[in-house]
């Protein structure tokens, strides 16, 4: 029976794993963002001169290299045009970006000292980095153990900060360029240097230091996550970047990377491209294992072929697997990916002797994931599914599965088979990246378009189940008088602790979010206006008791809000009235004297 499922399965997989085409296409910014644009003037960029193959000043004097290529894929996919800064040194470029002279940092890691001056966009590379030595040193599994060794940077990078706070056992040493980094270890001037993957192999190859080595990759915590860094003032900017940022392939990536390193990198992949590839091997052993029969091979021929199989399961990306349609889901079969995978051995789950499957699956997953599978007894279509599995260690992992109903002469369901792989990381970044997409970056509320789609949401409610809630629009009062007086950075300061303490204020099923500027809004649930203000004037006291210090400086904080209950908008919602009628409110809160919330048309004074 093992036999025959290779051979079925083998050719499942090439059935299961269709490439998926991904179309470009070029971004369409909106009116506000071109005006912005416009109104901005030169887009600023001050590369590293000498960080090769990443920035570079080639024989023509002008900017080349891999960040250089990705900077003009984006050029061309925003309509944008970026204006070159020549530095005589990566220090000089950190100093203009410092005082405001150059808008962007282009190809750099995020690090707490560049947060102070910097925001982020996605990243444009991320590249592993690797610990590159003699070759007589031995292998570098836990840099932590390491004694006596002396480890070599270039002046001010992000490596150096995290490698002081981590690796405090190693002594650190700084020379002036990338190439004196390499050379410091060959002379053995130091033992090490903690450097990309990519650079390292790059210089290398380049100035044909063969005595040196890749002796070990760094913890995830050092990988570089290649962003470009845009003054803390321009975040529009940066949302207009990141637009093009996350438009860029993985394809697109590796084909520019290879313009400029004629080496292999080892990233990791998708488990779609993983799976396509196994898709062809599978199509070539079909097609070997066909031809061997029609040739009436020999017996040790058909071994071979069964071997080849065996190899190719054995080394699929997570677990291949064959099993009956029960509610234990019972495994006949399980490859070898089964332990990186679960944690347990194959042997483990083989009609579910140590454990069955179904126990693997998260608890809250296991009754969806049946009905999904009750659903395609009818349909022979391949099932795909994304779930949580509870590994042996304890440890939470999200999984992708495709199988499909497999069926015997009769027509009755005689297993099921498939493929299921580790998606953790791929799902972090997804949670992540959505994160970011509903909350405002500076102050952690939520962002003005999260804002008005709950709203937009919660008025359906309203007028279809009467669940009430209120509105409540909230304005720093005299906020410009603070930018003016103590500059941007204690602006900023105040919004952040602003929006920390209605954060912290809040119900925690209540919405906090910023509207823009020193505006905020604050969506109270299953209360009516009066029962919000309540609870707004005890964090108006709150702000009023707090000690906004700014290095040294008390600033005194007050505001002003109005507010509106979602019955105040009319026998048909909108999300427009309700707004228009706390912003009102607000108003009437300004015109008699500020730091006051009102809830009421009444309260006007002339």
């Amino acid at each position: 029976m093992r036999n025959n499922f290779m051979c079925r399965f083998v050719a499942l997989l090439f059935f299961l794993l269709a490439p998926a085409v991904v179309a470009s296409v070029r971004i369409q910014l909106t009116p506000e963002e071109i005006a912005y644009l416009n109104q901005l003037g030169p887009i600023t960029v001050a590369p590293d001169p000498d960080w090769q193959p990443f920035t570079y000043l080639n024989e023509q004097g002008e900017f080349a290299g891999i960040a250089i290529d990705l900077l003009s894929l984006l050029e061309e996919r925003l309509g944008i045009q970026f204006t070159y800064v020549k530095t005589e040194d990566w220090d000089e470029a950190v100093a203009l970006s410092q005082a405001g002279k150059v808008l962007i940092l282009p190809f750099s890691n995020q690090t707490p000292a560049r947060e102070e001056w910097l925001i982020f966009t996605e990243p444009l590379l991320v590249d592993p980095n690797v610990f590159v030595t003699r070759e007589e040193h031995p292998f570098i599994s836990d840099a932590s153990q390491l004694v006596n060794q002396m480890i070599v940077f270039p002046h001010g990078t992000s490596m150096e900060e995290r490698v002081r706070r981590v690796f405090p056992n190693l002594t650190v040493v700084n020379v002036a360029s990338e190439d004196e980094v390499f050379r410091a270890v060959d002379r053995r001037e130091a033992d090490m240097t903690l450097r990309s993957l990519t650079m390292a192999a790059y210089t290398i190859r380049r100035e044909g230091l063969f005595n040196l080595k890749i002796a070990g990759q760094a913890p995830d915590l050092f990988v570089n996550r290649l962003r470009m860094c845009i003054l803390k003032s321009e975040p529009e900017l940066r949302d207009i970047l990141n637009k093009g940022v996350v438009t860029i392939t993985a394809s697109d990536r590796k084909e520019i990377v290879n313009r400029h390193v004629n080496i292999t990198i080892v990233t990791p992949m998708d488990y779609g491209f993983i799976l396509r590839i196994t898709g062809l091997l599978a199509l070539f052993i079909v097609v070997s294992f066909y031809w061997n029969l029609r040739l009436k091979a020999s017996r040790r021929a058909l071994e071979e072929s069964e071997r080849s199989k065996s190899v190719l399961l054995a080394n699929l990306p997570g677990m291949a697997y064959r099993c009956l349609f029960d509610k234990n889901w019972t495994m006949e079969f399980v490859s070898e990916g089964c332990r990186e995978l679960t944690g347990y051995k194959s042997g483990d789950l083989i009609y579910n002797r140590r454990i069955s499957y179904a126990q693997i699956i998260h608890p809250e997953d296991r009754k969806w994931i049946s009905e999904k599978w009750e659903q395609a007894r009818t349909s022979s279509l391949p099932v795909q599914l994304e779930y949580r599995i509870i590994t042996r260690g304890g440890t939470q992992k999200w999984v992708y599965e495709k199988g499909i109903i497999m069926r015997d002469a009769k027509n009755s369901i005689e297993a099921v088979e498939g493929l299921i792989v580790d998606i953790t990381a791929r799902k972090t970044v997804e949670d992540e990246l959505f994160h970011i997409s509903i909350h405002d970056q500076l102050t952690g509320v939520h962002n003005r378009r999260y804002i008005i789609q709950r709203l937009q949401t919660l008025g359906q409610e309203y007028s279809r189940e009467g669940k009430m809630f209120a509105l409540a629009i909230i304005d720093l009062d005299h906020f410009k008088n603070i930018k003016d007086t103590y500059g941007h950075q204690a602006g900023d300061y105040v919004l952040k602790e602003f929006g920390r303490i209605l954060r912290e204020s809040c119900r925690p099923y209540d919405l906090a979010g910023r509207f823009g500027g020193e505006e905020f809004v604050i969506i109270f649930l299953n209360i009516d206006k009066h029962s919000a203000s309540a609870i707004l004037e005890r964090t108006r006291e709150s702000i009023i008791n707090h000690d906004f210090d700014f290095s040294g400086i008390k600033i005194d904080v007050r505001f002003s809000a109005g507010i509106a209950s979602a019955s105040e908008s009319g026998s048909v919602f909108s999300k427009e009235e309700i707004i228009k009628k706390a912003d009102d409110r607000l108003y009437i809160a300004k015109r008699q004297g500020r730091d006051r919330i009102i809830v009421c048309d009444e309260e006007m004074v002339s």
